[in-house]
């Protein structure tokens, strides 16, 4: 996830507007899963300057895959499913204070006809905040105020430690800020889990750390086939997949997220499972070898 500062680099006017692609109130796909009913609910857009998909590559000859070598559009996608009486939500948008063109989750709700105080539990794959910062509303209460909510028990102490601002420059600091806000306001209602344990039934969390230091995926269990609902594991539908050995700059651990990003397109390709990158266009697809690499099928 980039800074303020970061999509401000490399071009200085950038649009932000909701204009963008995806910025509307909208749900972006939807599918079922044995008894479950999958919607996948937008939280808007960004852009960001192609830079920030590589560090230390010469990106400004590579085009990335939309045509051109300009800004890059970054889509929110949102989780959900409904089964029986439970309504689970995966993360939770950006709120009202992170940039333009993002807090769209509430309208996308409204629009797939999920009340809020249906929701029964939230997980949380980390506390970026495009993920975490939309659990409380205008009113800085809990956006789904019946909801257990469920992190990691690393992602969490990462961001509570009082020593994290040495951990980060400084631009990432009211990430910090952001996070401790939340963490507290949630109290004790925020439960504290570790990956390879189901967080709930039939819904599996796996390590996917890299990208931050206690990032988790999730694998919803089902005779039909496994679906991977996998937050910033993967962010971008092409370079992601062709290039996973690229260091994106929003990566805390650039060398760890390549190594999960192999390991995610491996046994995403292998089992044959479906997948939900929380940035990636379309929503909900497939993982398909190309070659030596990957690429990104959309469902149609």
């Amino acid at each position: 996830m980039p800074s303020r500062r970061e999509i401000m680099l490399g071009g200085a006017a950038i649009a932000l507007a909701g204009s963008a692609p995806g910025a509307i109130a909208q749900v972006v796909a939807t599918a079922r899963q044995g008894q479950r009913a999958i919607s996948v609910l937008s939280d808007g857009s960004f852009e960001m300057p192609l830079s920030m998909l590589a560090r230390d590559v010469a990106l400004d000859a590579i085009v990335s895959g939309t045509g051109r070598t300009g800004p890059v559009t970054s889509v929110l996608n949102v989780t959900c499913f409904r089964q029986g009486d439970q309504v689970v939500v995966f993360d939770c948008g950006s709120g009202a204070h992170f940039l333009p063109g993002t807090g769209k989750l509430a309208a996308s709700l409204e629009a797939a006809g999920i009340a809020p105080d249906s929701v029964t539990h939230v997980l949380f794959t980390h506390l970026h905040p495009d993920h975490f910062w939309g659990a409380l509303d205008d009113f800085d209460t809990p956006l789904f105020p019946n909801a257990r909510w469920l992190a990691s028990r690393r992602e969490i102490a990462f961001w509570s430690d009082p020593a994290i601002y040495q951990r980060l420059p400084e631009d990432r600091h009211a990430f910090a800020a952001g996070a401790q806000r939340i963490i507290k306001a949630l109290g004790d209602t925020l439960e504290q889990h570790d990956p390879g344990s189901d967080w709930l039934p039939g819904v599996a969390a796996f390590d996917t750390a890299g990208h931050t230091p206690g990032h988790v995926s999730f694998e919803l269990k089902d005779a039909d086939g496994p679906v991977f609902v996998l937050g910033d594991a993967l962010t971008h539908p092409v370079a992601s997949f062709a290039h996973p050995e690229w260091r994106p700059a929003s990566d805390f651990d650039a060398d760890r997220a390549v190594a999960t990003r192999r390991a995610v397109l491996e046994r995403a390709a292998a089992e044959q499972a479906q997948v939900i990158g929380y940035h990636l266009d379309g929503g909900i697809g497939r993982v398909e070898r190309a070659g030596t690499a990957y690429r990104f099928a959309p469902a149609r």
